[in-house]
């Protein structure tokens, strides 16, 4: 049994026995395409079939494609990795910010994981946001440590690559820089309601257990799903989250670029932390994790819910995951034994809500 006959097996038993409503798999060895699977619903009505195309809310997967937009920007010399960010953004430059540099943003040492005084609204319209997260002010000194971002970086990277090239449209800057390139053409920081059909709905598990219903509503509201918001509001297929890790792997960013953003920037008053359950270790926007003794060997992200996209830098797998049943257990364990792959050594829960 080759592996695309493996994966789809898992995928298919996930489905019947109702650990997923709907889901898909993809895996590229050395750029080329090995697995392509899918299996399931839309939603639990059972109407409309998952195919390759079908997009998942994918929440925080969305955060390490719009990293790649700003090392893009780099090997373009639009700017580097210590230009400040008010040299470019000059509303940025307040609050403590003034000196504040693209790397901050980049490694999580930015201090400004706070999401800004605003209302549902607000937060699904991107101009909004980036202009109240240029007024905020960092929780701590600027480099003293890392934490995650969960809603705001999406608003912070956007907000640089819209101010460098000066152009407001955040989505075709990322089209342009990182989605064409990589043929990631099932990948959108917001979707058009009016075309788009072919979406999958998260729901709960068949029992009524989920990580969160309120998270559910929230990228099931028509009003997020087409709203940009990088952080946690992409929607994509499988396939596109992959091709990005395979783009990587391939050569859309120089080799020595890849060296620079995927190792620790962790400071030395800040050492790694190797927690279980939390995104801790962070190279420029991607998450390292690997083995203890090569945590760059496996990058990538994931989101709340059990989507994720991630490159072995030695297997040469770039591999990805999408599924819509908001609960656990899930497909996730069993599809990496199938294709014979150490799933990632820290997973994040940072963003579940705990019980």
């Amino acid at each position: 049994m080759d592996l695309q006959q493996k994966v789809q097996k898992v995928l298919d038993q996930a489905v019947e026995n109702g650990t997923e409503c709907g889901c898909q798999a993809a895996l590229f060895i050395n750029g080329k395409l090995e697995v392509n699977a899918f299996a399931g619903w839309t939603d639990w009505t059972r109407t409309q079939k998952v195919d390759e195309n079908t997009i998942f809310p994918i929440y925080s997967t969305g955060k390490a494609p719009s990293s790649t937009v700003i090392h893009r920007l780099v090997e373009m010399g639009k700017l580097t990795y210590h230009t400040r960010i008010a040299d470019f953004w000059p509303e940025f430059g307040c609050n403590g910010k003034e000196n504040m540099e693209v790397w901050h943003v980049l490694s999580y040492r930015a201090g400004l994981f706070n999401i800004p005084e605003s209302t549902p609204e607000e937060r699904a319209d991107f101009q909004v946001m980036t202009a109240k997260i240029a007024k905020a002010t960092p929780a701590y000194e600027i480099g003293s440590k890392q934490q995650y971002h969960p809603w705001t970086y999406g608003w912070l990277t956007g907000g640089i690559a819209c101010h460098v090239l000066n152009n407001p449209d955040y989505p075709s800057i990322f089209r342009e820089l990182v989605g064409k390139p990589a043929g990631m053409d099932r990948f959108f920081y917001g979707i058009d309601l009016e075309k788009e059909r072919n979406a999958a709905t998260l729901v709960a598990s068949q029992d009524g257990e989920a990580y969160s219903q309120e998270v559910i509503d929230r990228m099931n509201d028509p009003m997020n799903r087409a709203g940009c918001n990088p952080s946690s509001g992409a929607m994509s297929n499988a396939l596109s989250i992959a091709r990005h890790y395979a783009a990587l792997d391939t050569g859309l960013l120089r080799p020595e670029t890849l060296e620079i953003a995927t190792r620790s920037w962790r400071g030395e008053n800040d050492p790694m932390s190797l927690v279980k359950g939390r995104w801790e270790l962070f190279g420029l926007g991607y998450v390292l994790s690997g083995p203890p003794d090569d945590v760059s060997q496996i990058i990538g992200h994931g989101g709340v819910g059990g989507s994720e996209g991630l490159l072995d830098r030695k297997k040469h797998y770039a591999i990805a995951i999408t599924r819509n049943c908001f609960a656990e257990p899930n497909v996730l364990v069993p599809f990496y034994q199938a294709v014979d792959f150490k799933n990632r050594d820290w997973p994040d829960f940072s963003e579940i809500p705990q019980k």
